[in-house]
This record gives C-alpha cells, sequence and structure tokens, in this order.
C-alpha cells in the first residue's frame, strides 16, 4: 500500500543519509558496468563514463524513491536500483509510460 500520509522529508528519512547514499554507490555502480560493457573496444574517456554514471545515479535515485513509496523492502530496492541504474535512459522512458498510463498524457 503507497505510503500517502508522509511528506517527502519524512519519507526521505526513512532511509536517511547512508541509506540513499548506498544507493548513490549502487546506481554510480550500475552505471560503470553499463559503461564497461559498452566500449566494443573503444578508448574509454571520462566524460562518457561521467554521463553514464550521471543518468544512472538519477535512475537509481527514481527507483529507490518508488520502491519507498511503495513501502518495498530496503534490500529489494538496492536490488531494483541496480538493476533500473544499470538500464539508464530505457528505465526512464518505462516510468515515463507507466506514469503517462497511471496519470495521463496531456
Amino acid at each position: 500500500m503507497p505510503q500517502e500520509t508522509l511528506t517527502f522529508m519524512a519519507r526521505l528519512q526513512e532511509y536517511g543519509a547512508w541509506g540513499y547514499a548506498w544507493i548513490f554507490v549502487i546506481s554510480v555502480w550500475a552505471g560503470t558496468v553499463r559503461y564497461l560493457t559498452t566500449l566494443n573496444g573503444e578508448r574509454p574517456t571520462r566524460f562518457k563514463w561521467f554521463t553514464e554514471t550521471l543518468v544512472s545515479g538519477f535512475v537509481g535515485v527514481l527507483t529507490a524513491m518508488i520502491c519507498q513509496y511503495y513501502q518495498v523492502d530496503f534490500l529489494l530496492t538496492s536490488a531494483l536500483t541496480g538493476i533500473a541504474a544499470h538500464n539508464g535512459v530505457s528505465t526512464l522512458k518505462i516510468i515515463t509510460r507507466i506514469a503517462n498510463d497511471r496519470i495521463g498524457s496531456n
């Protein structure tokens, strides 16, 4: 059941700074793994790695927030965050499609 009565700050305090730091570490790790697996012999660059991990970090935090809203266990949230962060932009497209279906697109 979604947590409809808690404010954003109250939800943020549930995981705490260390919880969200862990989520961010998992997200960056997943972004790094994705970047390294898509090099295909190309020379790695810091800029490409940074952009990949930036997107993954954003997707990971969004996924954690969605999991927290639906009261998913933190261990499962961590796993789902890693998977979603690894998929990066593809995950954003899926989240957008689900949100548009539920909320309605204009």
